[in-house]
Parts: structure tokens; C-alpha cells; sequence
């Protein structure tokens, strides 16, 4: 499976594999290791789920406020410069935030909200603008595949570091001479991890920014110009304001899964967490064949589709964990959950980013990441509360809910753009 994933990387450009390096490193961490370990690290400091979805609803309300900023910032400034800042303060972040258990209870909560924060935040600036720079560096014939295989990179590096998370801190606990009930071996292996995280960020040292697109050629700049350009933007920021909406109620079943999916198996099921980072690990290595056949799907069945039917699949994957108090039934659900969301990240990125002109792309980016970021968000927070009064099946219940409600506004806009488009010859 590694082979079939680097053996296409080599028929990149240098700038194109130098992006797909430092992107499985960002992304071992934070959507690695700390998926697994951030949540169970401070449970063992004593927390709650309160309060663990208190950090988690901050850190990702944060990635969602700074993806649009960041897209704006891209198109106006540099993708590149923005990938470049966005990586140092997301490293800068993941490095420290480990070292709460240092700090005396006054200060420590408000250590963890702050770092994950700025780790997202930083983040954000990085994935925002990594979208548009692919998009560009690569020949517009495999963007598809281009795409497929940056899913299947951030799969497997989600892979790499969850079975790090799971297995990692048993080592460390027996030669600390402790047991995985000591916060200490989750703040070593995190800070080991995010060390790996900082020597892959060096490798955007060497990427170049991208040139600026073609000024207007002199016909454009006539009177009417202006109109149709501005009539041109607002219908383009009409479609971003749509597909912001349909990502935000997309994303929530695999936002719910993401965040709660490791407590609800240690607190409700008793899973140790050895299982609990394989299982983790599975479910993003499943994500990377995948990934990897997005194109052959895209080509087969045609995009729209393709994205109609991973998306729904995505959000029914969550029944049998809501439904099935067992962690086998968890296991096939979140495992299920993961392998379609790389389908359907896959193919509804280029989609969104294939509706804006270049200009535009890291607006749609960001509008896309923001709304991802904002579900994820909601999900975290609202699913703290909700346990405080319900139970772990209501949750996943109402992920799966809006998950079904973002693949149906697709549907509804399919349907009503394909009408306008039969109506507009004879207007």
C-alpha cells in the first residue's frame, strides 16, 4: 500500500512532493496522535467531559474563524507565505502544549484551551492555503489524482500517528516505572511526536511561492468590465455561502465521531487504550485505498456522485455505534465513517475549488474550512453538554442527523442549478 501511494508522488514535481511531505507530517500530530491521546491526556489530569469539550470546541472554533481569514489572506498575499506561518505557529503550539501537567491547576486550564487554540489556529493557516497550492502546482489532468493522493497521505500519517498514540505510551509507562492511569507518559509521547512535526515544517523552507496569475488583458478593463466582474464575484460568493453551509451539516457525523469516539470507548465501553489507538489507526489506513480510488470512482460514476453517496454513507456509518453498545459495532462504525470521509473530502474539494475561478480558490478553501472547523466546533462543545445530560447514542444520533441534512441541501442545490440551467436558454 505505501508503494501505490509513492510511487504516483514521484510523477509530481519537487514543490508538489515537498507539500505531500510536510503535510503527512503536520497532519501524523494533530490528526494522529493527538486524536487519539489529546482527549485521554486529560482525563488522566483529573477532567471531565465538560471540559474536554470545552478545549476541543476552542482549539476548532479557532481553526474554523481563521480558515476564512487565512483563504482572503492566500489570495491576496501568498499561499506559500501563509503555508509558512501557519506551520511554525502550529508547531510552535503542539510543542508546548504537553507541558500543562507542569503547570500548577490555576494555570493549566487555561494552558491546554490557549495551546490547542493556537496549534488549530496555525494549522489552519497551513491547510486552508495547501488546498489552492496544490490545486496550482500540479497539471490541471491530476487534480483528481493529486487530491486522491493528499487524502490518502493525510490517511495514512493519521494512521502513523494513532497507533503511535496507542502504543507509544504503554512503553513509556513501563520504563517510567508508572501505569497509564499517570498523565505522564501521554506528555511525552505528545511532545515526541510533535518534535516529528517540527523536522517535517523545515521542508517548506525549500517551497517556492507560486506565480501571480495573469494581469487582465486591456479589452477586460472597458465600462462594462467592472459591472461583470462585480456580477461575477457576487455570484461566486453566492455559490461559496451555499457550499459553507451544505460542508458545515456535512461534516458533523465525522466531527462527532472524531472527537468523542476515544472517550466513549475508554468511559462507556472500558477499551484500553492500546485498542482504542488501534482501532484509530485502522480506521485511517482504511482511509487511504480509498482515497487512493476516488479517481477511478470520479471516472466511473461522475463527481456529483460520487460525492452524493459518500456522504451519505458517511453519516449512516454512525448507527451502529449509537445503536450497538459494544465496541466491535464502534469499531465498523467509526473505521466505516473514516474510509468514506476520505472519499468524500477527496472529490467535494475539487468540486468547491473547480466552481471559483484561481482568484477566488483560497476564499472557497477557506469558506469550506471554516465551515468544517465550525462543525466540528459546535459538535464538541454541544456533545460535552449533551453528555452531561444524555447519553453517548443521542450524540451520534444527532451527528447522523446533520450529516443527512448537508447531503440533501447538496442534492436540493444539484437539483435546482440543473433546473436553472434547462430554464436560462429560454430566458
Amino acid at each position: 500500500m505505501l508503494a501505490r501511494i509513492l510511487n504516483p508522488i514521484r510523477g509530481f514535481n519537487p514543490q508538489a512532493r515537498l507539500f505531500f511531505i510536510v503535510l503527512v507530517g503536520m497532519c501524523f500530530v494533530v490528526d494522529g496522535v493527538y486524536t487519539v491521546l489529546l482527549n485521554l491526556y486529560m482525563l488522566r489530569l483529573g477532567y471531565g467531559t465538560e471540559f474536554i469539550g470545552l478545549v476541543n470546541a476552542v482549539g476548532l472554533l479557532t481553526f474554523a474563524c481563521v480558515s476564512l481569514p487565512a483563504g482572503i489572506l492566500g489570495s491576496r498575499l501568498s499561499t506559500t507565505l501563509l503555508m509558512k506561518a501557519g506551520a511554525a505557529i502550529s508547531v510552535f503550539g503542539a510543542l508546548l502544549l504537553p507541558q500543562a501537567e507542569l503547570l500548577p491547576p490555576g494555570l493549566r486550564e487555561g494552558w491546554l484551551v490557549i495551546l490547542y487554540a493556537l496549534m488549530l489556529a496555525g494549522f489552519s493557516l497551513f491547510f486552508v492555503n495547501g488546498a489552492p497550492y496544490l490545486l496550482n502546482v500540479v497539471d490541471t489532468a491530476y487534480k483528481h489524482r493529486a487530491f486522491a493522493l493528499k487524502t490518502a497521505g493525510w490517511s495514512l500519517a493519521g494512521f502513523a500517528g494513532s497507533l503511535l498514540g496507542g502504543i507509544l505510551p504503554g512503553g513509556i509507562a513501563a520504563l517510567l516505572a508508572t501505569t497509564l492511569a499517570d498523565p505522564a507518559p501521554y506528555r511525552l509521547t505528545l511532545s515526541l511526536a510533535s518534535g516529528v512535526m517540527a523536522l517535517s515544517a523545515l521542508c517548506l523552507l525549500r517551497v517556492r511561492p507560486l506565480p501571480r496569475a495573469a494581469e487582465p488583458a486591456a479589452a477586460e478593463l472597458s465600462a462594462a468590465a467592472p459591472r461583470k466582474r462585480l456580477e461575477l464575484t457576487s455570484s461566486i460568493m453566492l455559490v461559496i455561502g451555499i457550499m459553507t453551509f451544505i460542508r458545515l451539516f456535512q461534516v458533523a457525523g465525522t466531527a462527532t465521531v472524531m472527537v468523542y469516539f476515544n472517550v466513549y470507548m475508554d468511559q462507556h465501553l472500558a477499551v484500553s487504550t492500546a485498542m482504542i489507538g488501534a482501532i484509530a489507526a485502522v480506521g485511517r489506513l482504511t482511509g487511504v485505498p480509498t482515497a487512493l480510488l476516488t479517481p477511478a470512482l470520479i471516472d466511473r460514476w461522475g463527481i456529483v456522485k460520487v460525492i452524493l453517496w459518500s456522504s451519505l454513507l458517511t453519516g449512516l456509518c454512525l448507527l451502529p455505534i449509537a445503536l450497538v453498545e459494544h465496541w466491535l459495532a464502534a469499531a465498523i462504525g467509526f473505521i466505516g465513517t473514516l474510509a468514506l470521509t476520505s472519499v468524500r473530502y477527496a472529490s467535494f474539494v475539487v468540486y468547491i475549488l473547480d466552481l471559483a475561478p484561481r482568484a477566488q480558490q483560497s476564499i472557497m478553501a477557506g469558506s469550506g474550512e471554516m465551515a468544517a472547523g465550525l462543525s466540528f466546533a459546535i459538535m464538541a462543545l454541544g456533545g460535552g453538554l449533551l453528555l452531561s445530560l444524555f447519553a453517548f447514542r443521542d450524540l451520534f444520533l444527532l451527528g447522523t442527523l446533520f450529516s443527512l441534512v448537508g447531503t440533501l441541501t447538496f442534492a436540493l442545490y444539484l437539483l435546482a442549478s440543473k433546473r436553472k440551467r434547462k430554464l436560462k436558454p429560454a430566458l
